[in-house]
């Protein structure tokens, strides 16, 4: 069966070799693989947890894949990212937020950064303290948040701090049912960074990476733990993130409000993140007993198609505020509704007409693969408990939360198992960072590198 896998279209330079000519220059020169894509971001270099790599192997032996190097690493659920052979990622030391800087081929530090963070009273440590968020690089900085919202940018090449915002001290901070701390993490869109603050007076604020300016701040409003995300929905660009009571679009550029759909809820901590099913629809999946996932359909409203998508670019106010009270340009409505599919902190892949993902709750979850236009469920077998996936080279990687990887090929029809190892040793809720063939993955004890290539012994 073919499968039409939804990815944002890249575009080579039409002055780069073709890609054997390419690949063989770069064996004579004793190079790396240029095919591999830096990870700059959470979700992956599509932002959308699909890596365009090449070359995995179709099995690994019984031990696993061949480990490079793996090193301790202090605690927290911080993404890895990666760009020139270097890692970056962010974790809890004791009483400190560090982020570090490692080599990607012996995982050995480079630079720190180190400040600390306090833990407010009301934080719930059931599930550790943090850091819950992933750094962002943007060109030659990465910003980061430590548990108790303290932003900072940081120089790529030596850690040096540049600017720095404590988001709670400047915008505020909404209670919530359960405060876990800081968990928004930023996107890049155009010249900005996108943050989720979820203060008194705006929800979502854009900073200048370059000066630590805002560039624009939405409209007042809390904010969930479900990352957000930016893509292409009827027609615009759109910040898509959850507030407590459902899930809200902004124009990225302004921040104004484009629309937004209210989701039932126990505690409004929605954790899961949003999937594109095609340019009119997305998945939106929440947890709990009034959790499910639902399908919405977006279309431009009558206002926005009589005065064409062009023209209705607002313009901020002199307060810098994209926050507007006009009518939402865009009308959303629920198709489906199933309580089956509900899900929560960990990551679904959409391949053709199916979404393939872990459901279920805290206790019991499975993976599965359903229908994205009906919500019929093709499959659903045991033995992936919370699994993060990775979409590459047709095959499905998966990380559960025992720290099982696994190997798969997926279709409507079942899921093919092609190999499977137990890869770290304690709960391990992180996603996964593919670059070209190598694996890199953190528990919340250690960070480890894995060779994934088909020359893998």
């Amino acid at each position: 069966m073919q499968m039409t896998l939804a990815t944002p279209s890249g575009h080579r330079p039409s002055n780069l070799p073709s890609r054997p000519m390419f690949m063989l220059v770069l064996l004579l020169l004793g190079l790396p693989n240029a095919s591999a894509e830096d990870w700059l971001q959470w979700a992956g270099p599509n932002g959308d947890f699909t890596v365009n790599a090449t070359g995995l192997a179709d099995s690994w032996p019984s031990e696993g894949p061949r480990q490079l190097w793996k090193r301790p690493l202090g605690d927290g659920y911080s993404s890895i990212l990666c760009k020139d052979d270097r890692l970056f990622t962010e974790y809890r030391d004791g009483e400190d937020s560090v982020v570090a800087c490692l080599d990607s081929r012996t995982g050995k530090t480079q630079w720190e950064s180190r400040y600390r963070h306090k833990i407010w009273p009301d934080m719930e440590k059931s599930f550790g303290l943090g850091p819950n968020t992933t750094p962002l690089i943007v060109g030659d900085r990465i910003i980061s948040i430590s548990i108790d919202g303290q932003m900072r940018c940081h120089d790529l090449a030596s850690g040096s701090v540049q600017w720095e915002h404590n988001l709670p001290s400047e915008f505020g901070r909404r209670k919530r049912v359960e405060e876990y701390g800081y968990s928004g993490i930023p996107l890049p869109y155009e010249r900005t960074a996108i943050v989720l603050v979820g203060g008194d007076n705006h929800a979502v604020v854009a900073f200048d990476p370059e000066t630590g300016a805002a560039v624009w701040k939405s409209e007042a409003g809390g904010v969930s733990y479900a990352p957000p995300t930016i893509t292409k929905l009827a027609g615009r660009e759109q910040f898509i993130y959850f507030e407590p009571e459902g899930v809200v679009a902004l124009d990225p550029s302004t921040g104004r409000t484009l629309w937004r759909s209210a989701i039932e809820f126990d505690n409004g901590n929605h954790l899961t993140p949003i999937v594109k099913c095609d340019d009119n629809h997305i998945w939106v999946g929440s947890q709990f007993l009034t959790g499910g996932g639902r399908l919405l359909e977006l279309t431009a409203s009558a206002a926005l198609r009589n005065k064409g998508a062009a023209e209705s670019a607002p313009l901020l106010n002199k307060e810098g505020v994209g926050g507007s009270k006009e009518a939402a340009p865009f009308e959303v409505k629920q198709i489906w509704f199933d309580k089956k599919l509900r899900a929560s902190h960990w990551t679904s892949i959409r391949i053709g007409d199916y979404i393939y993902g872990s459901i279920g709750g805290n206790d019991v979850s499975f993976l599965a693969a359903f229908d994205w236009r009906t919500g019929k469920i093709a499959w659903r077998p045991r033995g992936f408990h919370k699994a993060q996936c990775l979409y590459a080279d047709g095959k499905l990687l998966l990380l559960d939360e025992t720290g099982q990887l696994a190997l798969a090929r997926v279709s409507p029809q079942k899921l093919q198992v092609l190999a499977k190892a137990q890869v770290t040793d304690s709960v391990s809720w992180t996603l996964p960072t593919l670059v070209g063939t190598t694996l890199y993955v953190r528990d919340r004890k250690h960070i480890l590198a894995l060779d994934l290539s088909q020359g893998t012994p």
